[in-house]
């Protein structure tokens, strides 16, 4: 059967629509014919577009190379976007139902070893009436080196984690706070396998929890530090904000890492390049803070920035750009 002119294919579409788009741009025929239209579908076969008010239904066959290579990476996307929406749907009831559902006591428990990473979390009672939204931050604290064990007495947390989940600070930021334990030595935060498990970990909580993904925030203390700096080297663009306990981020990252970060140094450590990360970053667009205490210890340095509300205020109010 001869095939109709490109510029005159009026086939019905018959085959499930995937997704209305909306952009004009100039397409290819295989012949080398264009056609300025509407994008208004993509079909399993096709594409349906708008063109002098009339719809029109070209197949993927009769498209150029490179408008068939669009629209197969337009698929794609669609398709990734339509897994969010499931994925979406599914997350918005998980204080209510599904793996999560029964740690939503405002206590410390321990965490289902399923990433064979033993952790501990804290999701009050307040994440169900939060007025911050549908969806609340999740905080992620890794400890010092001291603190590894392959267990850890329930409720026996840092510093940091422990002072947000307290009721005055936890009760105007309601969030989801992990702590995991790393193993003994001579393991660490930094390792490969570690990594994976942790981001493992991070994934399946924003999987199953209503978390907003803009608001993913990281905390370390000293090997801790390190740790969460590795995470973020991992995923660049991934956290909204971090808090280094004596650690903070390197030259290197800058023009990569996009994460709002503050570090508190103890008397303990150089900072000689703190001005030039600062002044760096900002270049970037990538807000950088460090509070310098000459007179603080490395081992009670935590211990300051818990205890800053000012901490904490700028925390909450940092969202992935």
């Amino acid at each position: 059967m001869k095939i109709a002119p490109f510029l005159a294919l009026l086939l019905a579409c018959s085959h499930p629509v995937i997704a209305k788009v909306g952009e004009v741009r100039t397409w290819t025929s295989d012949d080398g014919r264009t056609l300025e239209a509407t994008l208004l579908e993509v079909t399993e076969t096709g594409i349906v577009v708008e063109r002098n008010r009339g719809r029109v239904t070209i197949p993927l066959t009769r498209l150029s190379a490179a408008d068939q290579e669009f629209v197969a990476k337009l698929k794609e996307e669609m398709q990734r976007e339509e897994e969010l929406a499931a994925l979406d749907a599914r997350r918005a009831n998980g204080f209510e139902e599904g793996k999560y559902a029964e740690m939503v006591k405002g206590e410390w428990l321990i965490g289902s070893d399923e990433q064979g990473l033993f952790h501990q979390l804290y999701i009050g009672k307040e994440v169900k009436r939060s007025s911050a939204g549908p969806t609340v931050p999740l905080f992620v604290h890794l400890h010092g080196a001291s603190a590894r064990a392959e267990t850890t007495p329930v409720g026996k947390v840092e510093i940091a984690p422990q002072t947000l989940a307290a009721e005055a600070l936890y009760r105007d930021h309601p969030c989801v706070i992990v702590v995991p334990t790393c193993p003994p030595e001579p393991m660490t935060w930094g390792k490969d396998e570690i990594q994976e498990k942790l981001e493992a970990l991070i994934d399946d909580l924003v999987a199953h929890l209503p978390i907003d993904r803009d608001r993913i925030y990281l905390s370390g203390y000293s090997m801790g530090g390190r740790g969460i700096g590795k995470l973020i080297e991992r995923r660049p663009d991934y956290y909204a904000g971090a808090l280094f306990a004596d650690g903070g981020p390197s030259l290197p990252w800058v023009g990569r890492v996009k994460t709002a970060m503050w570090s508190y140094y103890s008397g303990e450590r150089d900072t000689a390049k703190v001005p030039e990360l600062k002044e760096k970053f900002a270049s970037e667009g990538v807000e950088f803070r460090a509070t310098i205490l000459p007179d603080a210890k490395h081992n009670g340095i935590h211990w300051k920035l818990a205890k800053d509300p000012a901490v904490w205020e700028w925390l909450f109010q940092q969202r992935k750009k």
